[in-house]
């Protein structure tokens, strides 16, 4: 067990140990929350201190006496505080076990935190234990809750754009002696200059950078500067960057030199059998059948996409309806979730200076909420029975061998030899079960992209305006703390600050 630092409060019910000179109490600090406090006397610790002191004597070494004969009397001076603190925090945490653990009476989630350990110059020991617990509670009827699902026909434009994305993909950029269009690609050398000099800045040039002027993510100072130039044409562009880096304050701006070397055209190949062959590595010989092939993907796709954010707002709208109090053991757990997976973003080490409690901070309300889907869904599997079956599992490995050169069985063997595979499995057949009985819970309403789109963006601006709302008054709220603090002198009597 690792032992945390924290805080505490109230409510008890007191219950003597198993032997006589301990004293143990378990208060309720809330629905979700207990402490469980301690009280060692001396006698209760004194034979395991003495044997870890002997233990200690064996293996210590000093000048002038044999190893292991060095006196009990020094070895306690030197080692016995560390020594007993050791002793009675194993002590405190074999009592947690049995008397909290043990007891069959707590669903205990996330780790416990040692919010008090005082070991007294007599031996004695006085400690608290926080520990969390799971939330009990039911699950609210909510047919009369409606949640959208996006429903999209796929026109002959969404495919027509498709292929010229293939197209796009398998043509060539040739040189042309013209200017640059808005679909062309720019290749230039980049130097950035003194903006008040219009000099170079040594060791800040960059060549044959390639500007493609169709890219959405370009700047579009640059794209405006480099449309109608040709090879050999100098611009300068001035960028204002908003965020800090090297030094430079947000706000700031640096200025460039392009020097065009070459315009670029994509040459598009013709829509003809080649293309298609080329495309679908010779599945496919005629441009009917690649655009049968790409309406099926595009269908699955967009239902996909559907099925994602139908789920997205069926978990937003349970968890809203269920405000499930949560332990601060669970928060933390999930906040340390977010803190690894910050790690294998920046591979494996957070950069120095990295504000980490304030990260923490900032995540606090989507560990929150996490944590109550949590518990949502274990209620929902729990309610409805929704365990993943050898049925299951054989429709599945069905469904993944048809058409494909291998056995179910051969599937299902290979997944049975593989642990994690199969845990995975397992879980995605569960989700499944779990939205879908999810589904049945609420009203689903169709709605085409255009509705659909609306009513998010209604809903968008509500949770912004409702954000702002509880921002303003948490605002106010430390204002009035402030001027109340402001207002009363330091030294007044408590009735005058009254």
């Amino acid at each position: 067990m690792t032992w945390t630092s924290g805080g505490c409060p109230p409510w008890q019910r007191l219950r003597p140990s198993n032997e006589t000179t301990m004293q143990t109490q378990i208060k309720q600090l809330n629905d979700v929350e207990y402490e469980l406090d301690v009280s060692v006397t001396p006698e209760d610790l004194s034979e395991e201190v003495e044997k870890a002191l002997r233990q200690q004597r064996s293996r210590t070494t000093m000048r002038g006496f044999r190893p292991g004969k060095v006196p009990l009397s020094l070895v306690r001076k030197m080692y016995g505080q560390a020594i007993g603190e050791a002793v009675a925090a194993e002590r405190v945490q074999k009592i947690y076990e049995e008397e909290v653990l043990g007891s069959g009476e707590y669903d205990v989630l996330g780790r416990p935190q040692m919010t008090r350990f005082a070991y007294g110059a007599d031996g004695s020991v006085q400690a608290t234990v926080r520990f969390g617990v799971r939330p009990a509670f039911e699950l609210k009827d909510l047919k009369d809750v409606t949640v959208s699902r996006l429903v999209y026909e796929v026109t002959e434009e969404d495919i027509d754009k498709e292929i010229e994305r293939l197209r796009e993909k398998e043509g060539d950029l040739v040189p042309v002696d013209e200017p640059a269009g808005e679909d062309d690609v720019v290749i230039a050398d980049v130097q950035e200059v003194d903006a008040a000099s219009g000099m170079p800045i040594i060791g800040k040039k960059d060549e044959n950078q390639e500007f493609y002027l169709d890219d959405e993510e370009l700047r579009s100072e640059i794209r405006e500067a480099l449309l109608g130039k040709r090879a050999g044409d100098t611009v300068t562009v001035t960028l204002r960057h908003d965020e800090e880096h090297e030094g430079h304050a947000p706000g700031h701006t640096h200025t460039f030199m392009l020097t065009v070397r070459e315009v670029k055209r994509r040459e598009l190949p013709e829509l003809d059998e080649a293309f298609v062959k080329s495309v679908t590595n010779d599945r496919l010989d005629s441009l009917d059948a690649l655009r049968a092939e790409i309406r099926e993907h595009l269908e699955k796709a967009w239902a996909r996409r559907s099925r994602e954010l139908m789920e997205e707002d069926m978990v937003e709208r349970i968890v809203e309806a269920h405000p499930v109090p949560v332990p601060e053991s669970v928060v933390e757990t999930f906040l340390d979730g977010f803190i690894e997976e910050l790690k294998g973003y920046f591979k494996g080490e957070i950069p120095q200076g990295f504000d980490v409690q304030g990260y923490r901070a900032s995540r606090r309300d989507d560990a929150v909420k996490q944590a109550r889907w949590m518990f949502i869904r274990d209620r929902l599997i729990e309610e409805e029975g929704l365990e993943v079956t050898d049925e299951d599992r054989r429709k599945h490995f069905e469904e993944m061998a048809e058409g494909a050169d291998f056995s179910a069985e051969d599937l299902q063997g290979y997944y049975r030899a593989n642990r994690y595979l199969m845990d995975q499995l397992n879980q995605r057949l569960q989700n499944e079960k779990v939205f879908e009985a999810l589904a049945r819970r609420f009203t689903i309403v169709d709605k085409d992209l255009e509705a659909y789109q609306a009513e998010r963006e209604a809903r968008q601006a509500e949770a912004a305006a409702r954000e702002a709302a509880r921002v303003g008054a948490e605002l106010a709220e430390a204002d009035a703390v402030a001027a109340t603090k402001e207002d009363t002198p330091e030294d007044a009597a408590p009735e005058d600050a009254a």
